[in-house]
């Protein structure tokens, strides 16, 4: 290593420094007369010992700093990684353990080792307990290269089975490794008598008294001729029952069927598969899902005074919704009761040949949310005493065409950027000409664009009612929405962007406010191997979101058994982090104080069974194998440890990597200098001291 020296000054001002130690000195010891009877030779050495002082001292204001060049050798790199899934549970206290905790100390006597466990996650325990509920190979990968990016990696070492079941197919994560991957094929390739439930597919939310889809996947392997009985049951309650015959012995299957929702809140459902003798996992012949039942949909009443293709575009973009019960009537036709509906939509009402006065006082006393949608027959001035958000000075037979360009300081809803070429591209709406008034508490979601040239107009309204306290409204200024919904087929091959406008709207009309001060966010439904996170958040009396006072939780199990935790602050909310429960039903209570008042929360959680690994029981050497060869690598088996090591070194490619570096280290760090400093000073007073000088 070299090194030179530089100061913030040009480097001659040393010569100032040695002229003011110089100076220093012989302005305290040249006619100092108590010196008078001390030897020459003392006075010099006093005089020297105060010159370097100063000197030194004067030196390190000039900002000296030091640059060294130099080289390190950084040693290879070698990563463990030991898959801690359920698949290889047969691995606990196995031989296999020992002779792999022999491997990482041999290798760590001569590399420098990192040691990891992957399943569910990458971590970097000690332990291997083979209790992870998912493997996902290209995770770790993904992990080992972020986590020693530009470090000297000389391998991976991965000990697995190749089964995972979450994640992509590792082939792909590993191909452009710059290292090899030596791989541990554990496991049994070998094909088992078994039977498994390998899939649920399900609705996760089902609305009371209503039939939801259900489909459960089951394959069996070397059972042919045999069958067996597939029974789903709610708590203890059969509820399906289906006849499996196994016709091959690599067979698979898709079995539906329907399940009606009779009971509101979370449902935990089992679908269990007959044992048959001699099968090598049981485990597999059971899987819980569940389904979150909800009591209500959102009953959208839409009205108009005459047929128009408008009207199915906007319908149908609707029913997309499975959360929405749409009800359509002609306005002379309605005779249902507006207090029922919890939104209405009104085409081109009041118009020009009926003023829908009944409904609109209706939807005013019932203070209902509305969407408008404006065109050639409504009747404007009527529109305009309903303070829907805006206002229209219509001049009569006067019309636009009329494309939308998205307001992009639009915040009361996420909106799909793809949205803003439909709106530019799709044909114009036909819309009213005339000045436009946006009232206090609108938001413009888009403005008019007329041939080509924007406008400050508006063609898209919404109005939160925060401010007069009345219902949310929202308004279309425009006619031919149909042409939309066709445009977008056209150019993506579905209605998506145009149905999520729809929806979108129709969600934020519909949600009422939510005028709680103590507001408690905990999932009603996780996966046990998902960590929980949870939020509340407190308001005064203005709405503002506080943190004065703390929130506890309180969780009971099935068995009430009862734990306690206490939310932290997070800026202006709070957070708790459950990390994962056992699979089960959890009973939940939070508690706060605003304004002297205790407030309580109360709810239920739900953890569900994950059994993937179990689904899958053969090992995949095969992709393994296939990572070890892309990389450079080589595959091992189980009882070949010992030659890892050996083919580690031979591999030339392992090698020490030289860097060189170059450091500016500063002169003021050094506690030498100041040492240095401190004993010429202490020196020169204790002489003076000893010989009464001073």
């Amino acid at each position: 290593m070299t090194g030179f020296l530089l100061t913030e000054l040009p480097l001659y001002f040393v010569f100032f420094c040695i002229a003011a130690g110089v100076g220093y000195a012989m302005l305290l010891y040249r006619k100092d007369s108590k010196l008078n009877a001390v030897s020459k030779l003392l006075k010099r050495g006093l005089f020297t010992l105060r010159f370097f002082a100063v000197s030194i001292i004067a030196f390190l204001l000039l900002a000296p700093v030091v640059k060294n060049i130099g080289s390190t050798i950084e040693p290879p790199l070698i990563v463990f990684a030991q898959d801690n899934s359920e698949s290889l549970e047969s691995y606990k206290n196995s031989e296999y353990l020992k002779n792999y905790g022999e491997l990482l100390s041999a290798t760590a006597q001569e590399y420098e080792i990192r040691d990891f466990k992957f399943g569910d996650k990458v971590n970097d325990s000690s332990a291997i307990t083979f209790t992870d509920k998912q493997t996902d190979i290209s995770q770790l990968i993904q992990e080992v290269q972020n986590k020693f990016y530009n470090r000297n990696i000389g391998a991976l070492i991965l000990a697995s089975d190749g089964i995972y079941n979450k994640g992509q197919n590792p082939y792909y994560a590993g191909e452009a490794l710059s290292f090899p991957i030596y791989t541990i094929a554990l496991g049994d390739t070998s094909v088992q008598e078994d039977a498994a439930l390998t899939g649920v597919n399900h609705n996760k939310i089902a609305f009371l008294n209503n039939e939801f889809p259900v489909q459960i996947q089951v394959s069996a392997k070397k059972m042919s001729g045999k069958s067996a009985n597939l029974r789903v049951f709610e708590g203890e309650k059969l509820v399906h029952t289906t006849a499996v015959n196994y016709k091959t012995d690599d067979f698979f299957t898709k079995i539906s069927f329907m399940l009606t929702a009779d009971k509101s809140g979370v449902r935990k459902y089992t679908a269990v598969l007959d044992i048959i003798e001699n099968e090598h996992s049981t485990q597999n012949n059971k899987r819980d899902f569940m389904v979150e039942i909800i009591d209500s949909k959102q009953k959208i009443l839409l009205l108009a005074d005459a047929p128009h293709p408008d009207i199915g575009a906007i319908k149908r973009a609707m029913e997309t919704n499975a959360n929405l019960e749409v009800n359509y009537f002609g306005i002379r036709d309605f005779t249902g009761n507006i207090a029922d509906f919890d939104m209405v939509v009104l085409y081109q009402l009041p118009s020009v040949t009926n003023s829908a006065s009944a409904v609109l006082q209706a939807i005013s006393k019932q203070n209902i949310p509305t969407l408008y949608l404006l065109g050639t027959k409504s009747k404007l001035a009527e529109f305009n005493k309903l303070g829907a958000g805006v206002s229209v000075q219509h001049i009569a037979g006067s019309f636009d065409n009329a494309q939308g360009n998205l307001n992009p300081n639009f915040k009361l809803y996420e909106l799909n950027p793809n949205l803003q070429s439909l709106l530019i591209s799709a044909p114009p709406l036909y819309v009213p000409f005339g000045e436009t008034t946006i009232h206090s508490g609108a938001e413009i979601l888009a403005y008019q664009r007329i041939k080509n040239i924007q406008t400050d107009k508006p063609l898209f309204i919404l109005n939160s009612g925060e401010i007069n306290g009345r219902a949310k409204t929202a308004v279309i200024l425009g006619e031919g929405l149909w042409q939309w919904a066709i445009y977008d087929y056209k150019q993506n091959n579905n209605q998506t962007l145009f149905n999520e406008l729809i929806n979108k709207t129709i969600q934020f009309l519909s949600i009422k406010a939510d005028k709680d001060r103590f507001r408690v966010n905990v999932p009603k439904l996780v996966a046990e191997n998902q960590d929980i996170k949870i939020s509340a958040e407190r308001y005064n009396k203005s709405y503002e979101l506080i943190t004065d006072s703390p929130v506890k939780f309180t969780l009971k199990d099935s068995a009430k058994v009862e734990s306690n935790y206490l939310f932290t602050v997070s800026g202006n909310s709070y957070k708790l982090n459950l990390s994962t429960l056992r699979p089960g039903k959890y009973f939940w209570e939070a508690e706060t104080l605003i304004d002297g008042k205790i407030e309580v929360k109360t709810g239920e959680l739900s953890v569900a069974q994950i059994n993937i690994e179990s689904e899958n029981i053969t090992a995949n050497h095969s992709i393994l194998f296939a990572l070890s060869k892309a990389s450079g690598g080589h595959l091992f088996t189980e009882t070949q440890l010992k030659s890892i090591l050996d083919t580690i070194k031979q591999n030339p490619n392992i090698k020490p990597v030289s860097y060189t570096e170059r450091k500016t280290e500063s002169l003021l760090n050094n506690w030498w200098l100041l040492l240095l400093i401190i004993s010429f000073l202490t020196t020169e007073w204790f002489l003076r001291k000893y010989h009464g000088t001073v």
